[in-house]
């Protein structure tokens, strides 16, 4: 099928509700590891190791998902989430207000649970995580404003999770995005990313959307590009053979801000040197 034919994030035939049955509760498809598990698990690491410290953290994730935040919560006293559409900011806001048919998150607390060694305190996380959540505001990355009228002041972290390839339409735009993304956040703050690469297609329900399809190369020169080092980069590889969608791998981004004054002969060093994979 031509992928020009694919719906975008953007229709209204996109079901904030169906991405999440179809993507994120383990026994309704075989992705969860991938989506879900694989994420926590990444995110619980880097922030439990104090590699990745602030007050203030940016998630910038695509559709109302709120696993992610599971764990944040436990290490950022405020957490300011943007959203592309008005029926995802719905959905999200159910859950954090607790209003009655949204959706129901425990399955991952207890994962993140498991992951601290606190079993048994799993009840109260997503409470712990709604009460961080500060702030949810509607972003249009068209503008050079993207959160117009709003202003934010930067943050220490922005998590980007599943985003960029599904709201930009073309790799000039997945750039350019980045880049507005990227002004967000305080020189020297850092920014988790998480994507697919080789993706062109996701479901939900009988309605096929439309992802830019990146690989690796790419999305290392576009972090880069947009004014960041690369800490550490992992992948998973996509193991199922459902049609959901199509990704090869998973990936998971460290990256640190540079400061613009760095010296040109340092940066040419930096953007040959550092913009590889590091421990």
């Amino acid at each position: 099928m031509d992928s020009s034919l694919h719906k975008n994030y953007h229709d209204e035939e996109f079901d904030p509700r169906g991405l999440i049955n179809t993507y994120c509760y383990n026994g309704t498809n075989d992705l969860f590891e991938e989506v879900v598990v694989y994420p926590i698990t990444q995110l619980f690491k880097t922030f439990s190791s104090g590699r990745v410290r602030g007050e203030t953290l940016l998630d910038v994730t695509a559709g109302p998902l709120a696993f992610q935040l599971l764990t944040a919560c436990d290490f950022f006293k405020e957490i300011n989430v943007i959203e592309f559409t008005d029926a995802n900011i719905r959905e999200f806001e159910m859950w954090k207000n607790k209003e009655p048919g949204a959706a129901d998150w425990s399955h991952a607390a207890k994962i993140v649970c498991d992951l601290e060694g606190k079993s048994k305190e799993w009840p109260g996380k997503e409470d712990k995580a709604r009460r961080a959540v500060k702030r949810v505001v509607k972003c249009d990355l068209t503008k050079d404003n993207p959160l117009e009228p709003v202003l934010l002041p930067q943050m220490d972290c922005l998590l980007c999770m599943y985003a960029l390839h599904v709201v930009s339409n073309d790799h000039k735009a997945y750039r350019s995005n980045l880049k507005k993304l990227a002004s967000m956040i305080k020189i020297g703050g850092h920014m988790l990313l998480v994507g697919t690469y080789n993706q062109s297609y996701y479901m939900i329900g009988e309605h096929k959307f439309f992802s830019l399809s990146c690989d690796e190369e790419f999305v290392r020169e576009a972090v880069c590009d947009a004014g960041f080092i690369i800490e550490n980069l992992e992948t998973m590889p996509y193991k199922s053979t459902r049609d959901y969608t199509d990704f090869k791998h998973v990936f998971f981004i460290i990256a640190r801000k540079k400061d613009k004054k760095i010296h040109s002969t340092n940066f040419t060093f930096v953007m040959k040197s550092t913009c590889k994979t590091t421990d």
